[in-house]
């Protein structure tokens, strides 16, 4: 089904809803706890593919997205989300990444995410990248 066809089937979600994109079933079971921890409702995906196709359906106002997944990785669906939604569908991408190299948060910047956290995750700095993010009304 084409972008098209899904903008008559656009759902919002509330602004606590966060698209988790991770492909790692024990990263994902930590970030999920995390986000409950903090007030958020998570929705989470395997992949890329999964991702890009979810938010062509919902609007989700933050994506927290692995960089390194099979299928499609990271900085492509952000590419995509970035080149395919409106504007006023935009969510906010903060990058997941094990590889905090030099060099890595300008390789996110440039597919188009917004923020960058490197692994293992903790809940402060999940919590202050959250808090970086733009309210939507």
């Amino acid at each position: 089904m084409s972008a098209v066809a899904h903008a008559s089937e656009n759902v919002r979600v509330s602004a606590r809803q966060v698209l988790l994109v991770e492909d790692n079933q024990l990263n994902q079971m930590v970030a999920e706890g995390m986000l409950r921890l903090l007030g958020y409702e998570c929705r989470s995906v395997n992949d890329g593919l999964q991702a890009v196709a979810e938010l062509h359906t919902t609007f989700y106002p933050i994506v927290l997205m692995d960089v390194q997944m099979p299928e499609l990785d990271g900085y492509e669906a952000s590419r995509r989300v970035r080149a395919e939604l409106p504007d006023e569908r935009q969510p906010y991408i903060i990058a997941l990444t094990a590889n905090a190299m030099a060099g890595d948060a300008e390789r996110c910047r440039a597919a188009g995410m917004d923020d960058y956290l490197a692994k293992p995750l903790t809940k402060t700095a999940l919590s202050a990248a959250l808090g970086r993010a733009p309210s939507r009304r």
